[in-house]
């Protein structure tokens, strides 16, 4: 007989289920433009000019949510619209090409160093899903079908990745909502970056669809 393998939590597992409490927070284009639904609206994106949140307090954030007895918290770094809370190099509708600080702001950067001071784990949430200004819909496709389209918008999300994890320290959650598209299938390659940059990271793709490429 076989001898039965018997799947145990890992380290990192096991700690993010002792938090118990944990918070997400949104920030996006359309707080500044909400009448803008993208799928309503392909082809347009709110100009980034329209972001400027003057009283942001990333530290007022993660305070509150440590007096409240939470112990991580999820930044949504990029979301459906396309808009980057930091200043990728990839593009341009980013937080750089905003009235925000002068366009020298980086709400990521903010984030993680107000969760050191309070002592709280960051997470990040990037979705590889759907992306309005590349005009990429759900699970991660091009919606022109073009290869070429397709590849480069593989290498936006691997290159962006790359500069989220490599360069805010390390992160206890990733979570990847609406799940990612694997490479067998056309999408970008995720996990060696995750392997190499956030290899302590626990993982939540969207419970829907779980990927095997994130079957960590």
């Amino acid at each position: 007989m076989d001898e039965k393998i018997i799947a145990v939590p890992t380290k990192e597992q096991i700690e993010w289920s002792s938090c118990e409490l944990g918070a997400i927070l949104h920030l996006d284009i359309e707080v500044f433009e909400p009448e803008y639904h993208f799928r309503e609206q392909w082809g347009y994106v709110p100009d980034s000019g329209i972001f400027n949140p003057k009283s942001l307090n990333t530290d007022q954030w993660v305070k509150t949510a440590s007096d409240a007895g939470i112990k991580y918290i999820v930044l949504v770094a990029k979301h459906c619209s396309g808009f980057c809370l930091w200043p990728t190099k990839e593009h341009a509708y980013s937080i750089k090409n905003t009235p925000y600080k002068n366009g020298k702001g980086d709400i990521v950067t903010e984030f993680v160093t107000s969760c050191k001071k309070y002592n709280v784990r960051p997470g990040l949430y990037y979705s590889t899903s759907t992306n309005a200004y590349l005009n990429v819909d759900n699970p991660g496709t091009v919606r022109s079908g073009n290869n070429e389209e397709q590849k480069r918008y593989n290498e936006i999300v691997e290159h962006q990745l790359r500069e989220l994890w490599s360069a805010y320290g390390e992160f206890f959650e990733i979570w990847f909502d609406g799940g990612c598209l694997p490479v067998e299938k056309g999408g970008p390659d995720i996990l060696p970056l995750l392997n190499r940059y956030q290899p302590n990271a626990v993982l939540r793709p969207n419970e829907r669809e779980i990927t095997p490429a994130l079957g960590r």
